[in-house]
């Protein structure tokens, strides 16, 4: 879920602090071993680490046809890579909607933060840092844009208020239709990407269509297995569908409706205008786990639900179906999309 960024840059004995927003995620704890107990490790909470370790274990241990959704009632048992999170490609295929330039991996946690700030001016106030006008299209880094431009639905959020919900709907589909893709082995690696299915999501790209998907999901690192980049693909899809279940993301109604038996999703809102404390507040693991869910809307268990669904490869239909009419379901009254209930009108509040 956007990044809570807490941690920003180590220099000269200064900790700078800042955050962008959403479910966080934290590079850095148990990056080498499991249960280690560090400064930048307890800096802020890795939820979307837990929610998918948690997913794992539960879809592991129903090895079976996928009846949706696989209900996960043991919330203790995480399978977890035991040199660290450095190692798992599904991690990091979670860490990479927050950091897909890959600044937070790596000591460059200052840039991540000066390019964020840099993003919310642009995109406040339509000016960048020198002062000049700017507004952030296709030609930005993917940092800015899935934070501040048309690439929040990989947040699970809308590109701007007043979007119609099945605007963002329809973009998220489009992005899991991908990441299935590759994760299920049904793209090569080397494809570009003004040639990737779906072809609807080609013109996001069109400023990287030279990019091959290896390269869209490692730019800086990657580990040296033959799946790696399948299962950051897959870590990429959890990791969007996870966020949609964080009230700061998306409003969502739990009751069952004719078009929406298992409840639906009122609003996608967008980050653009939201006060990142606001966002943050609902995003920290004690917000998680104080939300009740119901067992066919529950983070953990739709993304066990996806995990196996990848593992069987099942048919690209029977996915979009689920996630369609389950995951991402809308109602005829579904709302446009705004910032909800993450924004305060004052006339000096944070920028």
């Amino acid at each position: 879920m956007l990044p809570n960024v807490r941690v920003a840059v180590l220099a000269g004995g200064l900790l700078l602090l800042g955050n962008t927003a959403a479910h966080e995620i934290n590079p850095l704890h148990e990056k080498y071993t499991q249960n280690s107990n560090t400064p930048f490790g307890r800096a802020f909470d890795a939820v979307h680490e837990e929610i998918t370790q948690l997913a794992r274990a539960c879809q592991l241990a129903h090895p079976g046809p996928v009846q949706a959704p696989l209900v996960c009632t043991d919330r203790n048992t995480r399978d977890q890579e035991a040199r660290g999170n450095k190692y798992d490609s599904l991690v990091r295929g979670v860490w990479w909607n927050d950091d897909p330039n890959q600044l937070l991996f790596a000591v460059r946690q200052g840039k991540f933060w000066a390019w964020m700030r840099d993003a919310r001016r642009i995109a406040t106030t339509n000016h960048n840092w020198k002062g000049k006008p700017a507004a952030i299209d296709g030609t930005y880094y993917m940092a800015y844009r899935s934070h501040y431009g048309d690439l929040q639905f990989l947040h699970a959020m809308a590109s701007r208020n007043g979007e119609p919900a099945r605007d963002t709907q329809q973009s998220i589909l489009l992005w899991a239709e991908f990441a299935y893709a590759v994760a299920t082995g049904r793209v090569d690696l080397e494809t570009k990407m003004d040639r990737v299915p779906p072809s609807d999501l080609q013109p996001y790209f069109r400023n990287q269509g030279g990019w091959t998907v290896n390269y869209l999901f490692a730019p800086r690192y990657r580990l040296k297995s033959a799946s790696h980049i399948r299962s950051m693909a897959a870590g990429s899809l959890l990791h969007m569908v996870q966020d949609s279940y964080s009230a700061a993301h998306a409003d969502r109604a739990f009751e069952a409706s004719d078009r929406c038996p298992t409840g639906s999703v009122l609003e996608f809102h967008s980050y653009t205008h939201q006060r990142p404390d606001l966002h943050q507040a609902v995003d920290r693991r004690t917000a998680w786990q104080a939300r009740t869910f119901t067992t066919a809307q529950d983070p953990v268990n739709v993304s066990a639900t996806l995990l196996a669904y990848i593992a069987q490869r099942a048919d690209w239909n029977v996915v979009r179906d689920y996630l369609q009419g389950t995951v991402f379901c809308i109602d005829e009254g579904a709302r446009e999309a705004g910032p909800g209930g993450f924004v305060v009108a004052t006339t000096g509040g944070r920028s």
